[in-house]
């Protein structure tokens, strides 16, 4: 996922770019990090980390869909 990609998420989800969770989730989604490594970077919990990256992997998914896009 690009950050431009995860942005617009963000923004659609109205989620907070300055959480714990959203700013590991970016981490994982955008830089490829693993999820231990971005949690412990950020301070987020394991189950935030989990379900952000949960939540913008599905609406990631969904917008692919709907567009006809592959995932990369």
């Amino acid at each position: 996922m690009t950050v431009e990609q995860f942005d617009a998420l963000v923004k659609l989800m109205r989620g907070d770019s300055e959480s714990a969770s959203n700013r590991a989730a970016r981490r994982v989604l955008v830089d490829g990090v693993t999820q231990a490594e971005a949690f412990r970077e950020t301070g987020a919990t394991r189950s935030g980390v989990s379900n952000a990256v949960r939540r913008y992997s599905e609406a990631d998914q969904l917008m692919r869909g709907v567009y006809g896009e592959v995932k990369k």
